[in-house]
């Protein structure tokens, strides 16, 4: 199982009936309820701002927020080139809650614009169509400060687009605010999140989701994407007070960058050592370029299977794992004499850009350990464990991709090297005492010569990363802590 995390392009809060820009806020804070209105017509301008030294008063109206955001998928669409889609690929969007750190930001502690913290609301993600093109904009601060227009002019106060009414310099919204919450038709719901104490982070996964993002990598043509409350809350009348959520955006200075997370699952199992009778096995097929690249073939190799007599015993058509990697199951149940035997597999229907490539013919032993029967429990394999691939204390370069090489040792010997099961690495960050996973625990690649799995950096944020291996034997599991320490830099 694989891991990548694509972030955003852009993104934006926009206030209703509010021309002001946030783009390059560290927070988007989403809000419902009371709100005053920026809109006066005391110059003739319905762009003027409204503040206590105007002379007019500002209209009190209920008011809401909405976030918007362009995700950037090129890496994951190169990484799954061949594989888009590939059965039980999943996507889930991911925006960390700023309350998680500060208790006083729980509940009824009210904020410094007055709000309260909402708590026991619905959150949406959805996707508006037609409006493919707008600019995130420059703007951080939320209000205007006292004096707009003396000598302390903010210059982190923007009303230049993109903003509640413009998407660009030249161009509106097609509806204000990018679509209206009392048209259904305006905007699709791509999923819906509950939150009960209001420091939840956010969380979207659903199969609306999985085939947006499914269709994005296939060719189809990306459209505004953001988060709301759902209409219900921004409809609510009445208000005396606003309710707000914050969570981390684009330009945070934190770890906390939101992402979208694809998992999908390029886990191989290759058995071509490990054939046992009985049991599913699975044999691959790798395909490189001359420089260790994976290629993509255009089309599915057939596979026949031959016994140790040369009698063709099965024929299937291959599966895409990822690119590069094509692979058959199987479960031999009789052979023609006791085991081991030898067989052999041959893949034809090679064909690279056009070109028919020869047969290639491999061969695999089938054993007879898929079960073991007797008078007494197994005991757990003790292994010993080296992680090489990466350096002890190494800095990497964001963009790189390693191949880390998990080396299993016998116990009691120096260089006798087993091939396992059961496998699995972790890999996590620290923010002071907490461990944050940002690849939970997933399995190593079993290969016919190797246990190993590929550490893509490309989308990994500038930090100090620590790896984990866990092995499982007979029922115990044991972790082995901090194997591997790195740090990811940026490339300026």
């Amino acid at each position: 199982m694989s891991i990548h995390r694509s972030y955003f392009n852009k993104n934006n809060t926009i206030i209703a009936n509010n021309k002001v820009n946030t783009a390059r806020n560290p927070v988007t804070q989403l809000f419902y309820g009371r709100n005053v209105s920026s809109n006066c017509t005391h110059t003739g301008d319905p762009n003027d701002v409204c503040d206590e030294n105007t002379g007019f008063t500002p209209t009190v109206v209920n008011g809401y927020s909405r976030f918007l955001f362009d995700l950037d998928l090129v890496d994951l669409q190169t990484k799954m080139l061949c594989c888009w889609n590939i059965p039980g690929t999943t996507h889930k969007l991911v925006m960390t809650n700023t309350s998680n750190f500060d208790d006083k930001l729980l509940n009824d502690y009210i904020l410094v614009d007055g709000s309260r913290r909402a708590t026991s609301f619905d959150l949406m993600l959805f996707k508006v169509t037609g409006n493919t093109s707008w600019d995130g904009g420059v703007g951080y601060d939320y209000q205007p400060p006292k004096d707009m227009y003396g000598p302390e002019f903010d210059i982190g106060y923007s009303m230049r687009p993109s903003n509640w009414f413009n998407s660009t310099t030249l161009t509106n919204w097609t509806v204000p605010g990018v679509y209206s919450n009392v048209l259904p038709s305006s905007y699709q719901i791509l999923a819906t999140q509950s939150f009960n104490t209001g420091d939840e982070n956010i969380s979207f996964s659903s199969a609306l989701l999985d085939t947006e993002i499914s269709g994005i990598l296939a060719g189809a043509v990306r459209s505004t994407y953001g988060i709301a409350f759902i209409p219900a809350f921004e409809l609510l009348t009445g208000l005396t007070e606003a309710y707000s959520v914050g969570f981390f955006a684009r330009d945070t200075q934190t770890f906390f960058e939101p992402y979208l997370e694809s998992s999908f699952n390029d886990l191989i199992v290759d058995d071509r050592g490990d054939f046992n009778l009985y049991e599913p096995n699975s044999l691959f097929l790798y395909v490189y370029d001359n420089n260790g690249y994976p290629l993509c073939l255009d089309v599915l190799p057939t596979v026949n299977i031959y016994n140790c007599n040369g009698t063709l015993v099965a024929t299937y058509t291959a599966t895409t794992l990822t690119c590069g990697a094509y692979y058959i199951n199987m479960t031999i149940t009789t052979i023609p004499q006791a085991a081991p035997v030898q067989y052999e597999d041959v893949w034809s229907n090679i064909i690279i850009n056009g070109v028919a490539q020869p047969n290639v013919t491999n061969e695999f032993i089938i054993y007879d350990n898929a079960f073991s029967i007797g008078s007494t429990a197994g005991q757990p394999k003790i292994y010993g464990y080296s992680v090489s691939g990466i350096k002890e204390d190494e800095k990497l370069t964001n963009g790189e991709t390693r191949k880390v090489l998990v080396s299993t040792r016998v116990p009691y010997t120096t260089d006798q090297q087993a091939l396992i099961d059961n496998l699995e690495y972790r890999m996590y960050v620290t923010q002071g005492t907490t461990q944050i996973d940002v690849i939970p625990w997933s399995p190593v690649n079993r290969t016919f010569t190797n246990n190993y799995f590929l550490l893509d950096t490309g989308w990994l944020i500038p930090n100090e990363y620590y790896l984990d291996i866990k092995a499982t034997s007979n029922q115990q599991v044991d972790i082995y802590r901090k194997q591997i320490k790195f740090q990811i830099v940026n490339q300026l």
